[in-house]
């Protein structure tokens, strides 16, 4: 998703309620729960190369290389 959708799809709601991300996938759920909350501690820029890992996991090389773009960061937590 790229800010200005973001953006766009943020506008139809009240400013003032509050933002909970959550996920489904298996990996990051508990037994007997079927998603986990996040909520949104940060939002910042870096510099940062979109890798995966030797396992295929998706990840980022942070730092100016030739293959580095800006992307925008929006930092979770699961202690609500």
């Amino acid at each position: 998703m790229k800010v200005k959708e973001l953006l766009e799809k943020l506008r139809a709601f009240d400013p003032d309620q509050d933002v909970i991300c959550y996920c489904e996938d298996k990996g990051l759920t508990t037994s007997g729960h079927g998603f986990r909350l996040f909520e949104i501690s940060n939002v910042d820029m870096q510099e940062a190369e979109k890798t995966r890992c030797e396992d295929g996991v998706p990840s980022l090389k942070f730092g100016k290389t030739e293959h580095s773009v800006a992307i925008v960061l929006i930092e979770i937590t699961s202690d609500l």
